[in-house]
């Protein structure tokens, strides 16, 4: 049985590998016309076999987003038969109606990077796609539904401003992101989002929210299960480290539920105007070439 879904992450792959939480076949780095993918885990989750993709390694090896090749690893997981991508990533609270340990799932983003390979077609106009909706329906359909089941604190629905990092951001510039609509702020999710859309894959973004951004509230959130709603640090750390520990969890139940379903998403036809209008293909992988020969033509 081959692997239709993947979960990209960070640290919390190599972390959870290590403690054993999951039993995985290490698989090296795939070659790719934008270069080598990252390495990732070919894991078995009672029976159903799932990749897991560390975005950046651990500890002082960890490199910048921007430094990521995303196009490779997207890329990368599309030829393994990937359809269906679970991005996971930490974020901070920008409005104080979230509490640290609280999921969010994306349904929109606000995009502040600058040094990002955002597209596979930057010289053809095959990356001339209308972003909405910018996260998948039917993916956020079913991780709502396996969050509640699993009885985890979360929201349904969230827009988070992407920063480019690695620093953290300032007092004003989280004042500036609440002004033009941002719930969250992270340096996660772009370009993954956009190039899983040229590829015609489902892609959903959980978000877990770790502190709060430097409004200068000095007002915390209710937070689900604490008597009178009041955190601590310690509960604070009680909390990331529970809903950090359920991600493979997660995974697994939403690998279930996807399986389950025998409806057509909409995101397998994310390309149908450009493969009409420009007389693609059927193969995905000789859009590229067509965008190279079309530049090269001119």
């Amino acid at each position: 049985m081959s692997a239709t879904m993947a979960c990209i992450a960070g640290e919390e792959i190599h972390r959870q590998y290590t403690e054993g939480r999951f039993a995985g076949r290490p698989q090296p780095p795939r070659d790719t016309p934008f270069g080598k993918s990252g390495r990732m885990f070919l894991v078995d989750l009672d029976g159903r076999e799932v990749y897991l993709l560390p975005r950046y390694g651990a500890g002082l090896g960890k490199t910048a987003h921007r430094a990521v090749n995303h196009r490779a690893n997207l890329y990368a997981l599309k030829d393994l038969g990937v359809q269906c991508v679970l991005a996971w990533g930490p974020c901070g609270a920008v409005t104080h109606n979230v509490a640290v340990g609280d999921l969010v799932i994306l349904d929109d983003l606000i995009d502040r990077t600058y040094l990002r390979d955002k597209t596979f077609f930057e010289n053809s106009p095959l990356g001339f796609l209308r972003q909405f909706p910018v996260f998948c329906p039917t993916l956020r359909g079913v991780l709502e539904q396996v969050l509640g089941e699993m009885k985890l604190v979360h929201h349904p629905a969230g827009a988070a401003a992407v920063m480019e990092g690695p620093r953290l951001e300032t007092p004003a510039e989280v004042r500036m992101l609440a002004t033009i609509g941002a719930e969250l702020v992270t340096h996660t999710f772009v370009p993954e989002v956009f190039l899983a859309k040229e590829l015609q894959m489902c892609y959903a973004g959980l978000c877990y929210v770790v502190n709060y951004a430097e409004t200068g509230s000095r007002h915390r959130p209710f937070a689900a299960g604490d008597l009178f709603g009041g955190l601590t640090q310690r509960s604070d750390r009680q909390r990331l480290k529970a809903v950090t520990g359920s991600m493979t969890q997660i995974v697994r139940h939403v690998a279930e539920a996807l399986e389950a379903r025998r409806d057509a998403c909409e995101c397998t036809r994310s390309m149908a105007g450009n493969i009409a209008e420009y007389d693609l293909s059927d193969d995905w992988r000789e859009w590229f070439a067509y965008g190279r020969r079309e530049a090269g033509s001119d």
